[in-house]
C-alpha cells in the first residue's frame, strides 16, 4: 500500500470538511451548497467509483448510521458516535467485501489537544484501512491519551464495514410452493437480523392472495423471524411465504457463514460469530471490541472457548472482566436468538 498516496487525499478532506461544515448557520443556502459540493469531494477520495452514488434508505437498527450512499463498487456510510465530550461526525468507504477503502473525520469537538487530535492524526486514521470489520484497539495506532475517541471511531470504522459486508454481497433469494405455483422471496439481513423480504414473483390471484403478499414480509421483519401467524383466507400463499423465507435463510447458512450478534461491553459493543452445526456451537469468535486489552484479554480468549465446550452461552463470567464477560455472552445469545 502506498501509505504516501493515501495520506494526501484523507488531509484535503479533513481540512476542507472542516472549513465547511463549521460554517455560520446564517449562510445556510451557501452553506448547504458547500456541505454538497463538499460530500462529492468525500466521495471521490473515500471509494473508488465515487463520482457516482446514489443514496439509499437505511432500514437498519444502529443510530450511528445516518446515511449510506452506494457504489458500484461499495459504499460511503456517513456516521455519528459518541466521543468523549461531543458526537464525532464521520465518512467510512467501504468496497462490497468488506474491506475499508478510505475515512475521514467531518467534524468532531472532542478536547483539544487530546480527542481532537484523533481526526487528523494521519497514522492513526491509517492504520484502519484495509481492515474488514475486526479492528482492536491493539491493531490500530490510537491517539496517546484519547483512548475514548480513538475507540469511538474504530467501532464505527467495523461497524461500517460490516454492514457494507453483509449488504454487499445482496439479498438471500428463498423459494417454495404457494397455491397457484413457485413463490420466490429475497431476505435482507443485517447480521443475525432481518431487515426486508420482498416477494419477488408468484402466480398466486390477487383477489386472494393480496392480503398474504403484503402482511406476511412485513410481519416476518417485524417478528425477526419467519415463525408468524398466517393471514385468514390463504393459507397456501401465507406458508409460501414463510417457507421460502426459511429457504433463504437456510441456504444462507448452508455456505458456511456464521450467526453474528452485537452486544455492550465496558468500553463499547462487542460483536461475535458463532458457527452452528445443528443445533451445536462449533465455534465462537470476536470479531470486534474496543475493550482495554490488559483487562479483557482474559475475557476475549475464554468466554469463547468455555461457550464452545459447554454448548451453551450460560458460562461463568472471568473474574475482573465482568463488563466484557457479559459482553461476549450477551453478544453470542443475540447472535444464536436465545
Amino acid at each position: 500500500m502506498n501509505m504516501k498516496k493515501l495520506l494526501i487525499p484523507v488531509a484535503v478532506i479533513l481540512v476542507c470538511a472542516l472549513v465547511l461544515f463549521g460554517a455560520n448557520a446564517a449562510l445556510s443556502g451557501a452553506a448547504e451548497t458547500n456541505r454538497q459540493e463538499l460530500f462529492d469531494i468525500v466521495m471521490q477520495y473515500v471509494l473508488p467509483d465515487g463520482t457516482e452514488y446514489e443514496a439509499e434508505e437505511y432500514t437498519g437498527t444502529d443510530e450511528s448510521i445516518v446515511g449510506v450512499y452506494r457504489t458500484e463498487q461499495g459504499a460511503a456510510v456517513e456516521m455519528v458516535v459518541g466521543g468523549f465530550a461531543e458526537d464525532i461526525h464521520m465518512v467510512v468507504g467501504v468496497l462490497n467485501d468488506g474491506s475499508v477503502y478510505g475515512l475521514t473525520v467531518l467534524d468532531s469537538h472532542e478536547t483539544y489537544g487530546l480527542g481532537q487530535s484523533a481526526k487528523s492524526d494521519w497514522d492513526f486514521l491509517c492504520s484502519m484501512l484495509d481492515s474488514q470489520g475486526d479492528l482492536t484497539i491493539a491493531d490500530v495506532d490510537s491517539v496517546t491519551g484519547a483512548t475514548i475517541t480513538s475507540s469511538a471511531i474504530m467501532s464505527a470504522v467495523n461497524t461500517a464495514s460490516e454492514y457494507v459486508a453483509s449488504a454487499g454481497g445482496g439479498a438471500l433469494t428463498g423459494t417454495a410452493d404457494g397455491f397457484m405455483g413457485p413463490i420466490t422471496v429475497e431476505v435482507t439481513m443485517e447480521g443475525s437480523d432481518i431487515t426486508a423480504v420482498t416477494v419477488v414473483s408468484n402466480s398466486e390471484t390477487p383477489e386472494i392472495a393480496s392480503g398474504a403478499l403484503e402482511q406476511i414480509p412485513a410481519a416476518i421483519v417485524e417478528a425477526d423471524t419467519a415463525d408468524v401467524d398466517i393471514v385468514a383466507g390463504a393459507t397456501y400463499t401465507s406458508n409460501g411465504i414463510i417457507n421460502a423465507v426459511k429457504n433463504a435463510l437456510e441456504n444462507a447458512g448452508s455456505t458456511g457463514g456464521g450467526l453474528t450478534g452485537t452486544a455492550d461491553g465496558f468500553m463499547g459493543p462487542i460483536t461475535v460469530e458463532v458457527t452452528m452445526e445443528g443445533s451445536d456451537i462449533t465455534a465462537v469468535t470476536v470479531v470486534s471490541n474496543s475493550e482495554t486489552p490488559e483487562i479483557a484479554s482474559g475475557a476475549l480468549e475464554q468466554i469463547p472457548a468455555a461457550i464452545v465446550e459447554a454448548d451453551t452461552a450460560d458460562v461463568d463470567i472471568v473474574a475482573g472482566a465482568t463488563y466484557t464477560s457479559n459482553g461476549i455472552i450477551n453478544a453470542v445469545k443475540a447472535a444464536i436468538g436465545a
